[in-house]
C-alpha cells in the first residue's frame, strides 16, 4: 500500500467516519498493519490489545461492532497440527475501497 494510500486511510478514519474514539483507535491500528504492497492486514486480539491498551474481553463487543458496519473482516484460522484457533482482524474491502476512490478523485 502506497504512503499516500496510508495517509487517505488514516484521513478517511479520523474525519469522515462518525465513530468513538475506541472503535477509531482500532481501526488505526489494522491500518498500522497493513502490508506494504498491498491492501492486507492480519492482526490478532492480542495485538491489538497491546496496541489499544484495552483488555481483550473489552475489544472483543467493540470488534463485533465494526464487523457489523463492515468496516473490518475477521478470518479464523484452523492450526495444522490443532491446538488453539486464532482470529486474525483486517480492514474490510469496502473500507478500503471507499478510501481509494475518494483518494482518486
Amino acid at each position: 500500500m502506497s504512503t499516500n494510500l496510508r495517509l487517505a486511510l488514516w484521513d478517511h478514519i479520523t474525519r469522515q467516519l462518525n465513530l468513538a474514539a475506541p472503535l477509531k483507535l482500532i481501526l488505526l491500528t489494522i491500518a498500522n498493519y497493513l502490508e506494504p504492497n498491498g491492501g492486507h492486514s492480519r492482526v490478532t486480539l492480542n495485538l491489538l490489545s497491546r496496541n489499544s491498551n484495552l483488555e481483550p474481553q473489552d475489544l472483543q463487543p467493540l470488534l463485533l461492532g465494526l464487523e457489523a458496519r463492515d468496516l473490518i473482516r475477521k478470518v479464523t484460522v484452523y492450526p495444522q497440527g490443532g491446538g488453539s484457533t486464532v482470529s486474525l482482524y483486517s480492514l474490510s474491502p469496502s473500507l478500503l475501497r471507499a478510501v481509494q476512490n475518494s483518494d482518486s478523485k
